[in-house]
């Protein structure tokens, strides 16, 4: 299984790949990404709880001239680009890839840049139209976090689409979980020296977190439908546990 993770800004999206096809995930991405004509920028590998393969999205934003327009236009081909590289490891290699953001239903709606960020999130995740079957309120717990999540399964690109919570998605470190606190820009991690700036911290931690949603959503089965747990089931659940255990640096998966 695979998982891709978007931290999504008022002017720039961070795209997390982690799991199995990660890397394969990540290059067939960038490429599409060309092909459509936008660009899907190579941030580089980090090695996190488990290596994490980045690249990120720019685009003028929704309060500039043209704004929505350009930004949506960017968005849904950069988007599109992602998608299309799920279908073709779906296809090729018979693997799980899921496409995870914070859920942003609900928000402060005093905070500005939040609600320009709002405004892209709804670009992508409208995208997906509407929605056939889900599995909704999956508790999971990650170092000393205990969060909720919601899977769900869209008649468009029938891909898992899954909304995490938001709480210490940028703030928490994604190789030891260690709180990072509030300070913008490049953070180094005090306790196990890792290094990323909020985005790619968020993007990452979105992109784990919604591996686990997925794997306790297949184990627990409850979603409503049933093609979800259906499709789960064929990635070998025990084995998906190991991996989403494994903090060796040097993990494939």
């Amino acid at each position: 299984m695979t998982v891709a993770g978007v931290d999504v800004g008022a002017r720039r999206s961070v795209v997390a790949f982690v799991g199995a096809w990660a890397r394969l995930l990540n290059d067939l991405a960038v490429i599409y990404a060309r092909q459509n004509g936008v660009s899907l920028v190579p941030l580089g590998v980090y090695d996190a709880m488990t290596r994490a393969y980045v690249v990120e999205v720019r685009y003028p934003g929704v309060n500039n001239y043209r704004g929505n327009e350009l930004t949506s236009n960017i968005v849904n081909k950069a988007l599109g680009a992602v998608v299309r590289a799920a279908h073709s490891v779906q296809r090729v290699h018979n693997a799980l890839v899921g496409l995870a953001f914070e859920d942003l239903r609900l928000f402060n709606k005093r905070k500005r840049d939040l609600a320009r960020a709002r405004a892209v999130w709804e670009f992508m995740v409208n995208r997906f139209g509407e929605v056939v079957s889900k599995c909704s309120a999956v508790e999971v717990s990650w170092f000393w976090i205990s969060y909720s999540g919601e899977v769900l399964m869209p008649i468009r690109d029938s891909i898992p689409l899954v909304l995490v919570g938001p709480e210490y998605t940028s703030s928490a470190c994604p190789r030891c979980g260690n709180y990072l606190g509030r300070a913008k820009g490049k953070i180094t991690c005090n306790y196990c020296g890792f290094e990323g700036d909020r985005d790619v911290i968020g993007a990452i931690n979105i992109a784990l977190r919604s591996f686990l949603i997925l794997v306790e959503c297949a184990r627990k089965g409850n979603n409503q439908g049933g093609p979800i747990a259906l499709g789960l089931a064929h990635c070998q659940v025990g084995l998906l546990f190991l991996r989403a255990l494994c903090i060796c640096s040097v993990c494939p998966y």
